[in-house]
């Protein structure tokens, strides 16, 4: 097998362990950095320190990841990456404690970070990532539906029954059906190829 061969068919965590692949890398920040920011926002902290705090949390795996065990039935990826992601966000804070004038909403803010335990980070992280893949999976296969199918799979989605959808869309109820399952079956394979690539 040739050297590129094989590389191909590595997942892109494992390519970025090896720290020399710079396409790797790139991607793996493109993708996981707007994770990183819905896991910010659920720790409820402020927008202006964000970008910081995901520069941070970037740094950190970049020189933790190398020592990561990749085993994808043991170790679950993401939530070392939130695990990680909570560590740097209290930190960023405390320092933020250390210098800033405005002591106690400062204060206060390490303190909500803080409050966090570890099941509750695990908890934060299979949820969230659940969320942020099935919306990323849906962006992607958007431009493979013409017409109203993605329309009928997210009014589905957000809980509208077949006939309410056929009676809004003005089309026969057959439709939904026929609509709505082929957008499930490409959203299903496409998470799974999202799973296989970033977990």
């Amino acid at each position: 097998m040739s050297k590129i061969e094989h590389s191909t068919r590595l997942t892109l965590i494992q390519r970025v362990q090896s720290q020399d692949d710079e396409a790797a890398w790139n991607e793996f920040v493109e993708f996981y950095k707007s994770y990183f920011y819905v896991i910010i926002r659920r720790m409820n902290i402020n927008a202006s320190d964000s970008e910081d705090i995901c520069q941070q949390i970037f740094l950190k795996v970049w020189k933790q990841i190398p020592k990561f065990e990749y085993d994808r039935e043991r170790s679950k990826f993401r939530t070392w990456l939130t695990t990680l992601a909570h560590g740097t966000a209290v930190d960023y804070i405390r320092k933020k404690v250390r210098d800033s004038n405005k002591h106690d909403k400062a204060q206060n803010e390490c303190e909500t970070i803080r409050s966090f335990s570890q099941p509750e980070i695990d908890s934060m992280a299979e949820k969230e990532w659940k969320i942020f893949i099935t919306n990323m999976a849906l962006e992607n296969i958007r431009k493979s539906f013409s017409g109203k199918a993605v329309q009928v799979f997210e009014m589905s989605m957000n809980g509208q029954s077949n006939e309410s959808i056929a009676e809004e869309l003005e089309i026969k109820i057959e439709s939904v059906y026929l609509l709505k399952n082929r957008v499930k079956k490409k959203i299903t394979d496409e998470i799974k190829r999202l799973r296989e690539h970033y977990e």
